[in-house]
């Protein structure tokens, strides 16, 4: 059993490998060193726009990279959990050794609504765009919008919604994130 194990975890790294090798021959799209992307993973650059994986990287299945015109970078020593998806219109940066867990949402665009003789889809889109730091933990159903900075060490709970930018080494839950209490050493 111990050698069928092995079998299969090495099969599943040479898949791996060569899903990184493909994404590595298109310009816009650029794969570290050691990551693993699983199957069924959507990395698309549509409307322009890049996308940059760092090296040590983890993507599980179900995880959808779209930059609908804008950059998504990831950091080195990431993992993004099943179901999330990472949109890159105004732009989203990830840093080094952040952790997103399932079913997260980051969202670096807003719709404009002001003019109400005008329908929604025709009055464009605010632009600003996420950064996340370095050392941050998402928990899973977290949302994050547009214009928002998590600062470095950072943990945001499950389920909640960032409107606003972060504290440094704060925790953060619930609709909208509220800080809760700092992490200390």
């Amino acid at each position: 059993m111990k050698i069928i194990n092995k079998v299969i975890y090495i099969i599943s790294l040479i898949i791996y490998r060569f899903r990184s090798f493909f994404f590595n021959l298109k310009p816009n799209i650029q794969v570290g060193k050691k990551v693993i992307i699983e199957p069924r993973v959507i990395i698309r650059s549509q409307y322009g726009g890049k996308i940059y994986i760092g090296d040590n990287c983890r993507i599980s299945a179900g995880v959808q990279l779209l930059t609908h015109g804008g950059n998504i970078t990831i950091g080195k020593n990431s993992t993004i959990n099943p179901y999330t998806v990472i949109y890159g219109q105004g732009g989203t940066t990830i840093g080094n050794y952040v952790r997103i867990a399932a079913h997260c949402t980051i969202v670096p665009s807003n719709h404009i609504f002001k003019d109400i003789s005008t329908p929604i889809y025709e009055q464009g889109l605010s632009k600003k765009g996420i950064f996340i730091e370095d050392d941050v933990w998402l928990g899973s159903g977290v949302r994050v919008l547009d214009g928002v900075t998590i600062k470095k060490g950072c943990v945001i709970g499950a389920g909640s919604v960032l409107t606003k930018t972060t504290e440094p080494f704060s925790i953060y839950v619930g609709v909208p994130g509220i800080k809760i209490k700092q992490r200390y050493k």
